[in-house]
C-alpha cells in the first residue's frame, strides 16, 4: 500500500493500518521523514533515520502538508508504545508543543547561557546535551529552557550541536560544493562557521547532503533540528 498523503491523510491511514490490525512498517517521505511500525495495528516503534523511539517520534508531523507513503506486512515484534487512541491523541499535542517551544529555542541543538547551574558554563550547553546530563525527557528539558529565555534567564547562543561534525565527502559531490571542498574529516562544521562561512550556509548544505542519503550516528536528530532550525532560527 502506497501513495500520496494529499490523498490519504495520516491521521486516516493510521486509523487505517489501526482498524484492520496489520503488522508491518510504515514509511512516509515527508520533510522530516519517519518510520512508524505496527504489531496488530497497534504502534510499537517509530522515529526518524536512526533516532528511534517516542521522543523522536513526537517530533514528527502529524499532518504534514504533503508528502508520501508505504506500507509493507511484514513481521515486527514488539509492545505497543500506548493505547492507540491516547498515543495519537498525545502525539498530536506533543507536535504542536514543539512548534510552540521551537519558537523560542530554534531547535534543541542550539546552545544556551544563563542562570540556571546546568547552563552556567560561559561555554554553554545544548539542550540536548543539558537533557542527557540531566537523564529528563528532551521535551521537558526543551520546555524549561523556552521558559528560562521568556523570563530572562537563559540567552540563546550562536551554536550548534550539530557544529560538533566532522564529515569527508566522497564521490563528485565533495568537488562540486564550496562547503565540501573544505571538509577534510578533521575539521569540524563549527570551524567553518568561525572561518566566516554563515552558520545558514553550513546548515542549507548539511540538510540538502542528509537529504540525498548522508548517514552518520546521530543523523536522525539532526536531520530533525535542523528541519526546526530553518522554520524558527532568522
Amino acid at each position: 500500500m502506497q501513495g500520496l498523503l494529499s490523498d490519504l491523510p495520516l491521521l486516516g491511514l493510521l486509523e487505517l493500518v489501526h482498524t484492520t490490525r496489520q503488522t508491518g512498517a510504515l514509511d512516509v517521505q515527508t520533510d522530516v521523514p519517519f518510520t512508524v511500525a505496527f504489531v496488530q495495528g497497534e504502534i510499537v516503534a517509530g522515529g526518524i533515520l536512526d533516532w528511534m523511539g517516542k521522543d523522536a517520534l513526537y517530533t514528527t508531523p502529524l499532518i504534514p502538508d504533503s508528502g508520501t507513503f508505504a506500507f509493507t506486512a511484514k513481521p515486527v515484534t514488539g509492545t505497543p508504545l500506548g493505547p492507540y487512541g491516547h498515543f495519537t491523541t498525545d502525539w498530536a499535542r506533543a507536535c504542536d508543543e514543539w512548534k510552540t517551544v521551537c519558537d523560542v529555542i530554534g531547535s534543541p541543538s542550539r546552545y544556551f547561557q544563563g542562570e540556571l547551574p546546568i547552563f552556567s558554563s560561559p561555554t554553554g550547553l545544548s539542550v540536548r546535551a543539558a537533557a542527557r546530563e540531566a537523564g529528563m525527557p528532551l521535551f521537558d528539558v526543551a520546555q524549561i529552557v523556552a521558559e528560562a529565555v521568556r523570563n530572562g534567564k537563559l540567552w540563546p547562543m550562536d551554536h550548534y550541536a550539530w557544529y560538533g561534525l566532522r564529515l569527508l565527502p566522497g564521490g563528485q559531490r565533495a568537488t562540486q560544493h564550496h562547503i565540501a571542498r573544505q571538509l577534510d574529516g578533521e575539521r569540524n562544521l563549527g570551524e567553518l562557521v568561525a572561518n566566516g562561512v554563515s552558520s545558514a550556509e553550513v546548515r542549507e548544505y548539511l540538510l540538502g547532503e542528509l537529504r540525498l542519503g548522508l548517514r552518520f550516528p546521530g543523523s536522525g536528530w539532526v536531520l530533525r533540528d535542523l528541519v526546526w532550525e530553518q522554520e524558527h532560527v532568522a
